[in-house]
């Protein structure tokens, strides 16, 4: 009962600052303002508070507020149970996900933004492919112990696969426990508890120059909305960060 209590004043929270971002239509992720969502104020009780982070009980109000397993609720449950210590940071396409673009899409984006530093550097590691998909996130800034969460829409395809290639451009992090402690995943089936963290490998890992290039596939392309994730965990600095994903198929 008392956990039911903190969920509903971490609503009222919610409700009340009004912090969703629901763009009304897919920007490619320029013009369009992300907005933080909340972490709860509230303090669950000494035994409520060992079973659910604030971020956690914010995934979970999210989920309760939009129905069935909502909005956040398949990566909120996967940082629950994975990385309890990081909260819900900054989250952005929910009802209109992003889109991917083509090459000469991406190349006019590229020029028209070169006031974004670290779009700018993650650029330089980019494969410059006409038949690639690219998506952009500029850069944006997340908060020590948190996660931003940005959903978007696979590139459609015949192939039975997708491939990918996640640039992350960033300010110097660090390596800890044989990790980078700024990491950006993708995840498929996000608004699902059977949410999946797809595997990748990393094809450089350079912390002292704020880079990071991980290759995965796509396999199970049966829903076609993804979220790509960034994990801040530092306990002391916050971090600019900029993403380039491309898309590709064997053909290409």
């Amino acid at each position: 009962m008392k956990k039911i209590y903190v969920m509903l004043f971490a609503l009222l929270l919610l409700l009340n600052q009004g912090t969703f971002c629901f763009a009304k239509q897919s920007l490619n992720t320029f013009n369009i303002s992300i907005t933080e969502v909340p972490s709860s104020t509230s303090t669950p009780s000494k035994d409520d508070s060992s079973k659910l982070s604030d971020g956690a009980i914010t995934a979970i109000v999210l989920g309760s507020t939009f129905g069935g397993l909502g909005v956040l609720s398949g990566i909120g449950y996967y940082f629950y149970k994975n990385l309890k210590e990081l909260k819900a940071g900054l989250v952005c396409g929910q009802k209109c996900p992003y889109q991917t673009i083509s090459f000469k899409e991406f190349c006019a984006a590229l020029e028209k933004n070169r006031k974004y530093t670290y779009l700018m550097k993650a650029s330089q590691k980019s494969l410059q492919e006409d038949n690639y998909r690219y998506l952009i996130i500029p850069d944006t800034q997340v908060k020590t112990k948190t996660f931003n969460t940005i959903f978007f829409e696979l590139p459609k395809t015949n192939s039975s696969k997708i491939n990918f290639r996640i640039i992350q451009a960033s300010k110097p992090y660090k390596i800890e426990k044989n990790l980078p402690n700024l990491d950006t995943n993708i995840f498929t089936n996000p608004k699902d508890k059977n949410v999946k963290k797809l595997p990748t490998y990393t094809k450089e890992l350079n912390s002292n120059e704020g880079y990071l290039i991980k290759n995965g596939t796509i396999s199970d392309l049966t829903n076609n909305i993804a979220t790509i994730t960034t994990e801040n965990l530092s306990n002391k600095n916050n971090q600019i960060y900029a993403i380039i994903v491309e898309f590709f198929t064997d053909n290409n």
